[in-house]
């Protein structure tokens, strides 16, 4: 295998005071409740017993969450590659997204999915990683229903970003542009005037940490198979969010607080979303048998050439049976026949939901196969999407051969 603010208007006057909680009501001596003042949100729900108050409840529950779903995923995954990554198929069946997905074929309800599916167990656990450690600082710092809506939100605009940023043909999953839009929402919090010195520099280590990896590559070109463009959507929703309390011209009671509120409507959103995958899931998953299932994908250039003609004929529709081709043919100097399987691959490739990745490499291949036969100027035209796309691989073999015009 290789992104909104919310609320309207307020009507009533914001707190005298900067600050990134919301002031809760004071405890009367009887159960009256001043028609001024509104009522305490979860942030405020254990203020009486400070050790629970800075507890990560609404952190932990979605890492369990998280963690859940996951085990849910391997138990339906059509298969897993060796080094632990689920099958792409199967992603795509539990509902990955990707621009061909939702926009291609009109299924919007990806968009409820992906933020919650992960593509292996390490990707798993270094997310769960970061939503914990941000999450520790940050739970408590703004509140729970903030945290929430910030969660929630950065998930949405996140998928947004992959789907702007992002090709045809590349599928996505996991947390991350919800957990970037945390990490953001961390930084824009750290100036809170009322932290003192080392809670500012202990905050704004702990976003710099995650954020500065999260979101550099983009300057860069944002290769690999980071999703950069989902970690930008989710940035700005976050730090979106995390700054409108402190502007004069919004209310805190226009704008959603409850967690509770937040996380069910959330979770209503993500059943009926899972519920239109299920709908969808059996015919994915036939499809998947037509392509080479991940732990069958050869790891060594050897065991690719010596396995192709194999992996041709019981994939056929798999483009990556058929790049694999092209390349046994490289080496045998049969170049006609090299170029019909790149042509094939490529052919198979644009119409492949998935097949982005392997679209740039059958593009880099027939690229060598023409500057092979003398016809550079044909070679340099399709050298251009691989060497923009930045595969390694691909990339270090057109530059050897001259092929990129401008050598990175």
């Amino acid at each position: 295998m290789a992104t909104n603010t919310f609320g309207r208007r307020g009507v009533a006057a914001p707190p005298s005071r900067a600050s990134i909680r919301p002031i809760a009501a004071p405890i009367a001596p009887e159960i009256v409740r001043d028609p001024a003042r509104p009522f305490p949100d979860e942030g405020t729900l254990f203020g009486d017993n400070k050790l629970l108050a800075d507890i990560p409840f609404l952190t932990i529950g979605l890492i369990f969450g998280l963690l859940l779903i996951f085990a849910l995923q391997r138990s339906l995954a059509i298969d897993v590659a060796r080094d632990g990554d689920l099958d792409v198929r199967s992603l795509i069946a539990q509902g990955a997204s990707g621009y061909d997905l939702v926009v291609g074929r009109g299924e919007w309800w990806r968009i409820g999915l992906a933020p919650l599916l992960h593509g292996s167990g390490w990707h798993l656990i270094s997310n769960c990683v970061a939503l914990f450690i941000v999450g520790v600082r940050l739970e408590s710092l703004i509140g729970r229903g903030w945290f929430a809506l910030i969660f929630v939100a950065s998930a949405v605009a996140g998928e947004v970003g992959s789907l702007l940023g992002n090709g045809p043909g590349t599928v996505g999953v996991g947390a991350s542009g919800a957990i970037t839009g945390l990490i953001a929402a961390l930084f824009v919090a750290s100036f809170e005037p009322e932290a003192d010195a080392d809670q500012t520099i202990s905050r704004l280590k702990t976003s710099l940490f995650f954020g500065v990896p999260a979101l550099l590559p983009l300057a860069f070109g944002a290769s690999g198979n980071v999703n950069y463009y989902a970690h930008a959507g989710g940035a700005v929703a976050g730090a979106a969010l995390a700054i409108t309390p402190w502007l004069a011209f919004w209310s805190y009671d226009s704008l959603p607080r409850s967690a509770g509120m937040t996380l069910l409507a959330a979770s209503l959103g993500s059943l009926i979303c899972a519920g239109f995958a299920a709908v969808h899931y059996a015919s994915y998953m036939a499809d998947a048998a037509h392509y080479i299932r991940a732990s069958e994908v050869p790891s060594k250039a050897d065991e690719m050439v010596s396995r192709s003609l194999d992996l041709v004929t019981r994939y056929p529709r798999d483009a990556r049976a058929h790049v694999f081709r092209s390349v046994f043919f490289l080496e045998q100097a049969n170049l006609g026949a090299a170029e019909t399987e790149a042509r094939t691959a490529l052919s198979l490739a644009a119409s492949d939901v998935a097949g982005g990745p392997v679209r740039s490499g059958a593009q880099g291949l027939m690229a060598v196969l023409l500057w092979a036969q003398g016809r550079t100027s044909e070679a340099k035209a399709m050298a251009v999407e691989p060497c923009r796309a930045k595969l390694a691989e691909v990339r270090r073999i057109l530059q050897k051969s001259k092929l990129c015009s401008r050598p990175e």
